[in-house]
């Protein structure tokens, strides 16, 4: 079993304001983050991880069955921009500890799958990359299939970013982690058990951290 953990629970410092609802194509960053995790054919749990004042927005962002298409021109050659199966189910983690940083939110998503024995792996995405498909997450967990004990990084146009797939060996250290890092500290300790995977598109791994990077994101899909 594999899981995707979407981490939401960031205070947008430099928009200078809340990301969850802003919104891309008619949905917001929560909802298309939540619908690229949860869409993909190989995700069988999703967590979201939120600050406890985001609960509602978390839930209401929870897939019921209605949600448009994301952009097409994210997905990798010859994979379908969506699952026809029934999306897995997705668990709402609250974190009062964000204000520690990234791994705060890690810790808690990490502590929760190791309780199951049967998850083997989990996938980690940000909420502030509006652009992803389930596609993205599918050819990471192919990438897994083939590698099953690396560590699967997106790549865009040669450049690594999220989302990233750790298998479940890596999860004590990912439990490790303090301040505000995420699981490029695990992977820079490993450089020998890290494949690449290259995504078609380098927009799929687009950060919004400004204004800017805003009215670019709603360029490329035309919103």
């Amino acid at each position: 079993m594999l899981a995707a953990v979407v981490i939401a629970s960031g205070f947008s410092r430099r928009m200078g304001r809340s990301k969850l609802d802003l919104e891309l194509g008619g949905r917001t960053f929560l909802h298309r983050a939540i619908d690229a995790a949860s869409g993909a054919k190989g995700v069988d749990r999703c967590l979201v991880v939120v600050r406890p004042e985001d609960e509602a927005k978390a839930e209401g962002a929870i897939p019921r069955g209605d949600s448009p298409p994301l952009n097409p021109r994210s997905l990798p050659p010859g994979l379908p921009a969506s699952k026809t199966s029934v999306a897995p189910p997705v668990e709402v983690l609250l974190n009062p500890s964000a204000a520690d940083g990234q791994s705060a939110s890690i810790r808690l998503a990490v502590q929760r799958l190791a309780e199951d024995r049967g998850v083997e792996g989990a996938i980690f995405s940000v909420v502030d990359q509006p652009l992803l498909t389930p596609a993205v997450f599918d050819a990471l967990i192919e990438a897994s299939r083939q590698n099953p004990d690396s560590i699967c990084v997106s790549s865009y146009a040669g450049q690594r970013g999220n989302p990233a797939l750790f298998p479940r060996r890596f999860f004590s250290e990912l439990m490790e982690l303090t301040g505000d890092v995420g699981g490029r500290d695990v992977i820079r300790r490993h450089p020998d058990d890290v494949r690449e995977v290259a995504m078609a598109d380098p927009n799929a791994g687009r950060d919004v951290d400004t204004w800017e990077d805003y009215l670019e994101a709603q360029r490329l899909v035309g919103s």
